[in-house]
Order: structure tokens, then C-alpha cells, then sequence
């Protein structure tokens, strides 16, 4: 497929910063396995989160989101090339910068630039934004919580400089990934997926799409009650967050039946469809794990156990469902070829890669859980499939750039 060179070239750009953003955290897993001094564990962890998140996902998001809800026309301004520049060269920065020097002047300086930047073209978007069917009110919605989210962003240097790191500091910081996980990626994500199902005359039943963006939508905010949990003992918490939780799997039930619905109709290749099982399949054991951490007694644990239980938790979300769906959504955009031989092995790896390594990650949380013996080598085993999922990677890549080479023999 024909695709224009500027568009393309956005969405390969942020894939560069995934691929960038998951060698840092190979780089953490190898500090694991062969310590040394050589590396700041946080720091490495500052520039793989905050360029997997802004680089990778909310550029590709705010990408697919101007594709499909944004006219021709409208594109067109101004705005949107300036501010996409802006946060491209600013995300660039953070690579060097987090490295470096930690969570400094300067990579705090990056965070206000990108965050304003992304203020412009937020209220842009909602302003050009066409439609108002259920997929264009989960786009809008998942810029309202993005621009919710980002107030953390403001008030967390005042936490830092009136208080320092206490528990008003995590607890903020939650409130960030809070909105910007089950806001803005979750919201524009689904709302992208109805978009391309309405795009190729897939007929999903309004009433199933309406009753999942309704229950979705109010369990979102209810359901930052879950991510203070580990700094409170008062049970209306856990009953606030339970509720939530529960109100989130009914959305889930919804969501299954407009899958449903959606698979009996679609005509996709192999990879396309495994990329959307897998991705459901992530999303439905979060929303179960969101139950479960409502208990107190799994909140403790949760806390005693974090290198297993939640950092498997963030990856579950960041790469099982996010990451994946992404993949899908640019197969689908024709700005990604995932069908030639090499790309359908790179996505095999990939997914291989993560499905090994959140079982790892869970297993071994178990284990120490019911008091069995942990696994010989865990940091080891776990570097060694972690790798599965950087070649996967770079295969996809490295195809990408062949068919480049290919497009420009055509013209």
C-alpha cells in the first residue's frame, strides 16, 4: 500500500522510541542479572517509562486519532505540524536527558515543554474532531482524562518542593498513570478499534458500544481508589475501589459481546487477528487484577511482592494490551506491514517474548506468595526471553524499512 511519506514517517519515528525505550529496560533487566555500577537503575527507568508512554504511545494514539477523526482539510493547519515537531523533538531530548541526569532541570523543563505542547493540540483536536457517535465520545473522552491526568504533572513539583517524596508524592503520580492508562490510552484505544470496525462496515449494536462507554466511563474516576490502597487502611477505599472494579468488568462483559459480534464479520490475515485476542486477552486479565487488588489482603501482598505483582501489572498493560493494539491499529492504518514472512516472525517473537515474561514475572510473585522455592536463575531466565521481545522488534523493523526501499523503486 501507497502511504504518505510524512505520515508514515510519524508513526516509524515513534516506533524508533519503543524500540529505543524497550532497550533501556533491557538494559535494567541485564543490571538484575549482572549488577553493576555503571548504570542508574532510575534513571534508565525515568527515560524507558516516559518514552514508551509519550513517545510510542501517545504519539502513535494522537496519530490514528488525527487519521480517522480529523478531515483532510483540517490537518492541514499549521498547529498540527508545529506542535507533532515540538514533541518529537522534545521526547528526543528525554532519551539523552533522563540517562544523564535523572529527573533534573532539564528533563523537567522537557516535561513542561511536551505537556503544553500537548495542550495545543488536545484542545485542537476536540475542536476539529468530527462525529458523535459512541467511538468519536470515547476519542473525547480520552482527551479529557489525558488533560485531567496531566494536572498531576503541575502539582507534583509543588508536592516535591513543599513536601518531598511522601505519600501525597506517589499518590499524585498515581493519579498521572491513573488517567493516563485507564483515561486516555484505554478510552482512545477502543474508540480507534470501533472507528476502523466502522471503516470497514463491520455492524457492531450501538446498545453494546453505548452500554460499554457508559459503564467504562463511570468507573473511570471512582476507580483511582484502587492506586491509594497501599497508603490507606480505610475500607471505604477498597469498597469505592471495588465497585469500580466491578463496574469496569461489566464493561468488559459488554466489550465481549461486541468482539463477538466484530469476529464474525472481520476479514483480517492471521496476525491481525492473533495481534486483537491477544490484546482483549491482556485487557480482561487487568480488569480481573483490578478486582482482586481491591482486597486488602492482595494489597498487602501486591506491596510486599512489587517486583513481580506489579511491575507484571504495568507490562501487562503497557505491553500486552497497549503495545499490541497499537501494532494492530498502524497494520490497520497501512503505516506498518506485518503481513510479509520476516514482520509475521517479528510479531511472533514479540508477543512470544511477553507472554513468557509476564508468566515469569507472575510465577515467581506466586511462588514467594505461598512460600515454594523460587526459580533458580529468575533474573537470568527473565533477561534471556526479555531479548525475544527486542529482536521481535527490531525484525519488524529492519522489514519496515525494506519495504521503504521498496515503495521508492514503485514511484
Amino acid at each position: 500500500m501507497l502511504v504518505s511519506k510524512k505520515s508514515r514517517f510519524l508513526y516509524l519515528y515513534a516506533f524508533t522510541l519503543f524500540i529505543l525505550s524497550a532497550l533501556y529496560g533491557l538494559l535494567m533487566r541485564w543490571n538484575f542479572a549482572f549488577p553493576t555500577k555503571l548504570l542508574s537503575y532510575q534513571n534508565l527507568l525515568q527515560s524507558h517509562s516516559h518514552v514508551a508512554f509519550l513517545g510510542w504511545g501517545y504519539i502513535v494514539v494522537i496519530g490514528a486519532i488525527m487519521f480517522y477523526f480529523v478531515s483532510d482539510v483540517k490537518k492541514q493547519s499549521s498547529v498540527y505540524k508545529i506542535t507533532l515537531a515540538i514533541l518529537l523533538v522534545t521526547i528526543s531530548f528525554m532519551l539523552i536527558s533522563f540517562p544523564l541526569g535523572g529527573y533534573k532541570v532539564f528533563s523537567i523543563v522537557l516535561l513542561a515543554v511536551f505537556g503544553l505542547t500537548s495542550y495545543v493540540l488536545s484542545f485542537r483536536i476536540l475542536k476539529d474532531l468530527q462525529g458523535n457517535n459512541t467511538s468519536a465520545k470515547l476519542i473525547r473522552f480520552g482527551i479529557y482524562y489525558y488533560l485531567l491526568s496531566s494536572l498531576a504533572t503541575w502539582f507534583l513539583a509543588f508536592v516535591i518542593v513543599t513536601q518531598g517524596k511522601t505519600d501525597l508524592y506517589y499518590n499524585t503520580v498515581y493519579f498521572y498513570l491513573h488517567f493516563l492508562y485507564n483515561g486516555f490510552f484505554i478510552f482512545a484505544l477502543f474508540g480507534l478499534l470501533f472507528k476502523i470496525f466502522e471503516n470497514q462496515h463491520i455492524v457492531i449494536s450501538e446498545i453494546l458500544k453505548r452500554s460499554f462507554f457508559i459503564y467504562l466511563n463511570i468507573a473511570c474516576i471512582p476507580a483511582y481508589a484502587l492506586s491509594v490502597l497501599w497508603s490507606t487502611d480505610v475500607l471505604l477505599f477498597n469498597v469505592v475501589g471495588f465497585v469500580s472494579s466491578v463496574l469496569q468488568f461489566i464493561s468488559l462483559v459488554f466489550l465481549i459481546k461486541i468482539m463477538r459480534q466484530a469476529f464474525l464479520q472481520i476479514n483480517w490475515h492471521f496476525i491481525s487477528k492473533l495481534l486483537l485476542k491477544f490484546a482483549l486477552f491482556s485487557y480482561s486479565l487487568k480488569i480481573i487484577s483490578q478486582i482482586l487488588s481491591s482486597f486488602p489482603y492482595f494489597v498487602e501482598k501486591s506491596l510486599a511482592l512489587k517486583p513481580f505483582f506489579i511491575i507484571g501489572y504495568l507490562h501487562l498493560f503497557t505491553l500486552g494490551f497497549l503495545s499490541v493494539l497499537l501494532f494492530l491499529i498502524l497494520d490497520q492504518l497501512g503505516k506498518l506491514n506485518l503481513h510479509k514472512p520476516t514482520s509475521k516472525v517479528g510479531i511472533l517473537l514479540f508477543l512470544a517474548g511477553v507472554f513468557i515474561t509476564e508468566s515469569l514475572l507472575f510465577l515467581q510473585g506466586f511462588l514467594f506468595l505461598f512460600q515454594f522455592d523460587a526459580i533458580k536463575n529468575y533474573s537470568l531466565i527473565l533477561l534471556i526471553f526479555s531479548f525475544l521481545m527486542v529482536i521481535g522488534l527490531l525484525v519488524i523493523y529492519v522489514n519496515q524499512n525494506h519495504q521503504d526501499r521498496i515503495i521508492k523503486k514503485t514511484l
